[in-house]
């Protein structure tokens, strides 16, 4: 990879997605973490979008704003913003060619990546954090169904190559009419100068009253297949048996009143610590309280396996902590049951209590998994391993074999 880091690129980074006030998780943290890398390497960097987003000081940015209605009419307002924005992008590229390629997170109502692809015969890279159809279907509200599939089909078959997280990922949409050749699996990962083992996180446990406790961690938005409410009833069964746990809900999100009432119906308040949204920043310091973190996550009702590839995840291998997860997805395939994760059942939280409890009853058990953890994490995904993959396929696709 000397080589590739020794060439200097021109890419912009498109984001056509509302984000709002959202800005350290998700898709930002993933576009954050390899444009961080790309930059590292020495490439040059732009990057458009209709929401503000924390991103390194080197990075071209240029804002194509959202209508102050959009949030309250996104399906109304996606295809006028489609056009504005594409119209504006195209105006931007002209002062920016020449541009090696296109980098686009895909969104609902989404052709233009493939609009400014036709005109300047730019490659064109997609990253699909899932299909728009399916997501609108089970996690929020389908209108303007042909419309969405219309804009989403064509954006594919435009694309050079699709980016997606997980095999599971790759399936669904290959069930959706994407050709196998053309998807490119490319996890999540996570920047080690930021999740480490040595953070000193002395001022978050004694602002949180964390000393002499046991602490138990989860961090992320709390999405329904982050499976929170599981672990939420595994409060009051490891609480009897450790009587000085904690648990750290690093987050907020759709479930946080799902998660409120579990823990006051299960009387467990004094066990259970609810942060809030963080900025990306001290999110590390209030991991690395932990003894033990969790990835609760479930498969979709609908049958479909998990197919996300939680960042959580590798930011825990990172913090080289003992990690309990479900067996679903990605993460029966990444962790191996008491190598470097305690793989449990999903959707049972006495599955989740046993596990911890023998966690801490076994520190040799737990020592073992956070180092081979952590050895797996630094070793194959972080960030760089990520960034260098998405440039491979880049120079494969130009023919300029490295």
């Amino acid at each position: 990879m000397a080589t590739i880091q020794s060439k200097k690129l021109k890419i912009l980074f498109w984001r056509i997605d509302y984000t709002g006030a959202l800005v350290d998780a998700g898709i930002s943290s993933t576009v954050r973490g390899l444009i961080t890398e790309l930059l590292k390497m020495n490439n040059e960097i732009y990057y458009f979008s209709g929401s503000r987003t924390k991103l390194p000081e080197k990075v071209k940015t240029y804002y194509i704003p959202f209508s102050r209605l959009f949030r309250n009419f996104p399906e109304v307002f996606s295809f006028p913003y489609q056009f504005k924005s594409t119209k504006e992008a195209k105006k931007l590229i002209k002062t920016i060619l020449p541009i090696n390629f296109i980098y686009q997170v895909i969104h609902d109502f989404n052709f233009s990546g493939a609009a400014v692809k036709k005109e300047f015969g730019l490659p064109l890279f997609l990253q699909a954090d899932g299909v728009q159809v399916w997501v609108k279907k089970h996690w929020g509200k389908l209108y303007f169904k042909r419309l969405l599939k219309w804009a989403e089909e064509i954006q594919w078959l435009t694309a050079d190559k699709i980016f997606t997280f997980s095999n599971q990922l790759k399936i669904l949409l290959m069930n959706y009419g994407v050709p196998d050749s053309k998807i490119i699996i490319n996890p999540c990962g996570f920047d080690p100068d930021f999740f480490h083992p040595h953070i000193d996180c002395s001022e978050v446990q004694q602002k949180l009253g964390l000393i002499g406790k046991y602490v138990i961690g989860f961090s992320g938005s709390f999405g329904y297949y982050h499976g929170i409410s599981f672990l939420a009833k595994a409060i009051k069964i490891v609480s009897k048996a450790i009587p000085n746990v904690v648990f750290l809900f690093v987050g907020d999100g759709a479930y946080r009143a799902q998660l409120d009432e579990i823990i006051k119906q299960d009387n467990v308040e004094k066990h259970t610590i609810i942060t809030g949204f963080l900025p990306f920043e001290e999110v590390p310091k209030y991991l690395a309280c932990c003894d033990v973190l969790v990835s609760p996550c479930i498969n979709n009702d609908d049958g479909t396996e998990f197919f996300n590839s939680p960042l959580k995840n590798f930011e825990y291998m990172g913090l080289r902590k003992p990690i309990v997860a479900t067996a679903v997805g990605q993460q029966k395939e990444f962790f191996q049951h008491r190598w470097n994760a305690y793989l449990v059942e999903e959707r049972n939280p006495l599955a989740i209590a046993e596990a911890i409890i023998e966690l801490h009853k076994d520190p040799d058990l737990a020592s073992l998994i956070a180092n081979n953890a952590y050895l797996d994490g630094i070793s194959k995904h972080t960030w760089k391993h990520r960034a260098e993959n998405l440039l491979k396929t880049y120079y494969d696709l130009t023919e300029n074999k490295i």
